[in-house]
């Protein structure tokens, strides 16, 4: 049960900067598909916001999660994963490899930490 409630900390550790960074994710979605609706009376800055949010959501799960996660870290990590992945597929189809690429750079990043710092898996 420890291992849960550590998890779980570690999941409220990833929202903080996921939200503070879906601007600048969201801006980089922009190039790929402009954010011109304004159906909800958000600015073009505050649609950025909220498309850029699951992109962060995706990259900081899968970094803070394949670095420091107790347990059994895939298993958690594909779990969290889960719901993103079904907002993505339920959405723009076309660019659905661009969480799956954030989440390999993520991968990549989180195996590198782990090798410089040495952390042990729990």
């Amino acid at each position: 049960m420890n291992h849960f409630i550590k998890n779980i900390l570690l999941l409220a550790v990833a929202l903080v900067p996921s939200y503070f960074t879906a601007e600048y994710f969201g801006s980089v979605y922009d190039y790929f598909s402009p954010q011109y609706d304004n159906s909800i009376g958000l600015g073009k800055e505050g649609l950025k916001i909220i498309v850029g949010i699951p992109f962060t959501y995706t990259f900081f799960t899968t970094l803070l999660f394949q670095s420091f996660g107790f347990g059994n870290r895939n298993k958690w990590t594909l779990w969290l994963l889960a719901p993103a992945l079904l907002f993505f597929a339920s959405g723009d189809l076309k660019h659905i490899y661009l969480p799956i690429i954030l989440a390999l750079i993520a991968l990549g990043l989180a195996v590198l930490l782990r090798k410089i710092f040495k952390i042990q898996s729990l």
